[in-house]
């Protein structure tokens, strides 16, 4: 047999390796699901197996879950799972003096138990900004930069209030530490529960949306871990609510750092009116608020605005959502018709 004969059935051989090869590289840490009202626990064990992250969840595991995606971040899989299941979910860092503590706080969170004897930060529980495609934002890689001189609870509040993710420690935790250097939260959080001697979990909480029964010790979950560090939710202004003006301007500023960099400017610019129409709302009686609003919501380019965000969130529901959403939105509308006939 010739020497060509013998190469080119090793070439060829060689060649479907090397495909095979990149096809498991380029949709490594991706997510593929075809699920069709498969229990919330499988669906929660594929995306953890194939995007390399862990979620925890306090919904009740046997809940059915329809999902059809192929090769996305997975972050977007969990993001459909929550709007599917109508909860809620948010990126956070654990730190404990040891592993233990974590696992116990999140065997309570899982089991929608209230999780008492922890200290959480926490930025609001939403993302400021959002990808024109609508997809999830990967919260691990905003950029932190420490100012807060020492003191743990300190540093936590701040890298709360300056990225929008999730972070709890023991309440009673309070080591004087020096502020990491600046990194993505993906390594700053480990490096300053380390540096307090402590250990570190990054987790994917998926949370049940919060109902009556909760309040009155009955409901499965709708807490998150731990309670609001520094006491109740803040009064006052939009921005005072979230955390400050600076600290708003900051977290919006690392959110934004993570949008394609065509959609970055158009970002800035929401930023900018949303804060300037709050900054005008702030010292105004109830009847200006109410007619400032109206105006300011009925501008095209705001309308458009939330337009693309509710067509985004709808497009990651069932078609029975969606029918249910619409349902709703009419009688929403008739009932407001309605009270405005009465008034007049």
């Amino acid at each position: 047999m010739s020497p060509n004969r013998l190469f080119l059935p090793g070439l060829l051989a060689a060649l479907v390796l090397l495909w095979v090869a990149w096809q498991v590289y380029a949709g490594w840490g991706l997510v593929t699901l075809d699920l069709r009202d498969a229990p919330l626990a499988k669906a929660i064990a594929a995306i953890s197996r194939q995007g390399g992250i862990e979620i925890v969840s306090n919904l009740d595991p046997s809940t059915p879950v329809t999902i059809k995606v192929k090769r996305v971040p997975p972050v977007e899989a969990l993001d459909i799972v929550a709007v599917r299941t109508e909860a809620s979910w948010q990126l956070a860092y654990l730190g404990a003096p040891e592993a233990g503590a974590i696992d116990d706080v999140l065997a309570i969170f899982r089991a929608g138990g209230k999780t008492t004897g922890w200290a959480s930060f926490n930025a609001g529980g939403f993302s400021l900004i959002a990808p024109q495609s609508g997809a999830a934002l990967d919260l691990r890689g905003t950029l932190w930069t420490p100012s807060e001189p020492g003191g743990l609870p300190a540093l936590l509040e701040e890298a709360a209030q300056k990225t929008g993710v999730f972070l709890a420690a023991p309440a009673d935790w309070k080591p004087s530490v020096s502020a990491p250097e600046a990194a993505p939260m993906a390594v700053a959080m480990p490096r300053l529960f380390r540096s307090a001697g402590g250990v570190a979990r990054e987790v994917f909480l998926l949370r049940a949306s919060p109902s009556r029964d909760d309040d009155m010790g009955g409901g499965r979950g709708g807490a998150w871990i731990g309670s609001r560090s520094g006491g109740e939710q803040r009064g006052g202004s939009w921005t005072s609510s979230m955390g400050g003006q600076q600290n708003t301007v900051a977290r919006a500023e690392a959110q934004i750092a993570l949008l394609p960099q065509n959609e970055q400017e158009r970002a800035r610019e929401d930023v900018r009116l949303m804060g300037e129409f709050w900054r005008g709302m702030r010292d105004l009686p109830e009847q200006e608020r109410r007619a400032k609003a109206q105006e300011f919501f009925s501008r095209p380019e705001v309308a458009d605005r939330m337009d693309e965000r509710r067509m985004a969130r709808e497009a990651k529901m069932t078609p029975q959502q969606r029918v249910e959403r619409s349902k709703q939105y009419f009688e929403r509308k008739q009932a407001a018709k309605a009270g405005q006939n009465r008034g007049s």
